[in-house]
């Protein structure tokens, strides 16, 4: 069944406080909506601007409760209150259905500062349904909206740090192992075709271009990984690409592109793919530029290319615990279509790996 309905969209100017703020209510003395049993409570909070009321957040349900505890949320104060906390804030609570529209059980309106006094008092609202107080005058509420958290914490953007004298830095490592495939072979994710380009080279000038523009001196430290270096073939987990192991930097993102194309000359395809040492390596890196000679401050992206899951898993996650207070930020990029499950457990963005302060990895496919 088809519904009439309309859309309003309205263009607001608004202002970037740079807050986040953390909100928890609780419901009591609910009216019941429910003839076989109380009532299933949500709660939905409105901005207001210019008299018009946008949605900003839906709470969960909670099922079959007339005093119900609704978990944490969090909102920015720009989408809350558009950064002003004197501005009316509106809350319904609603009682859901699922074989109807939801009933609403009452509204509040009230403002971020009235809400931070949490700190300092009791705060909670009447919770008024129009259709009731208009018909009773011994209506009082149709329950209780009690805050019990509401934090406020300045957060900063990356533009923030870059335009306060941050300096960037970004060191990238190529995976040299011999899962990859011989570079003569057409199959192998190093092969170099007639234009001098690999899936390899793609992810780097991809990625290359978007951190070279904040890259203070767009000189890049390159490694490799994996490969066995000549004379001897020996197994190295953080060669220079340059083969220069005292000053591993290339010039731009050609140069990096020119040195890991000479390396693929050199350096013969190995394994195991293990990459906690690069991780040590660029966490010493970025502890040495944490301070520029200016008294600015220096961060560090390390970005890891490779193949395939890393077979030093643990060491890598140590690695990662590690080098959380470091001013440093790991991007692991999968190039191929192996299985990077494992890559998944390292970013913190899908896991809650224990001993975690700071997620500082992140993986994508390439």
């Amino acid at each position: 069944q088809w519904h009439e309905g309309r859309v309003r969209e309205a263009v607001v100017s608004t202002q970037s406080t740079g807050e986040l703020v953390t909100l928890q209510f609780e419901g009591a003395h609910l009216d019941r909506k429910d003839t076989f049993g109380k009532s299933d409570p949500y709660f939905e909070i409105f901005r207001v601007t210019g008299g018009q009321e946008a949605l900003v957040k839906r709470s969960e349900v909670v099922y079959n409760n007339l005093n119900p505890r609704w978990r944490q949320i969090e909102i920015s104060s720009t989408q809350l209150c558009n950064g002003d906390d004197t501005a009316s804030i509106i809350i319904k609570v609603w009682d859901y259905d699922t074989t109807a529209a939801p009933d609403l059980i009452g509204t509040c309106t009230t403002t971020l500062a009235q809400m931070k006094k949490i700190k300092k008092e009791i705060v909670e609202f009447d919770l008024i349904h129009p259709k009731k107080q208009a018909k009773k005058k011994s209506y009082r509420n149709s329950g209780v909206l009690k805050v019990l958290q509401c934090v406020s914490v300045k957060t900063w953007s990356f533009l923030d740090y870059v335009s306060s004298g941050l300096q960037l830095n970004c060191m990238v490592a190529f995976d040299f192992t011999a899962s990859n495939g011989h570079p003569n072979t057409p199959a192998s994710l190093h092969h170099l075709n007639a234009q001098g380009v690999n899936q390899y080279t793609m992810a780097w000038t991809a990625i290359g271009q978007v951190i070279q523009d904040y890259d203070w001196d767009k000189e890049f430290p390159a490694y490799g990984f994996g490969g066995a270096l000549p004379p001897n073939n020996q197994v190295s987990f953080e060669f220079a690409l340059n083969a220069n192991a005292q000053n591993p930097n290339c010039a731009g993102i050609q140069g990096v592109i020119q040195a890991y194309q000479t390396a693929l000359q050199n350096v013969a395809l190995s394994g195991p793919t293990n990459c906690a040492p690069i991780i040590r390596t660029a966490t010493r890196y970025a502890n040495a530029c944490a301070t520029t000679p200016h008294g600015g401050q220096g961060y560090l992206i390390l970005l890891i290319l490779t193949d395939g899951q890393f077979t030093d898993l643990q060491a890598c996650v140590q690695a990662i615990q590690q080098a959380q207070q470091s001013p440093i930020s790991i991007i692991i990029v999968g190039v191929g279509n192996a299985d990077f499950s494992n890559m998944e457990y390292l970013d913190g963005d899908r896991t809650n790996t224990a001993g975690r302060t700071r997620d500082i990895v992140q993986f994508v496919p390439f």
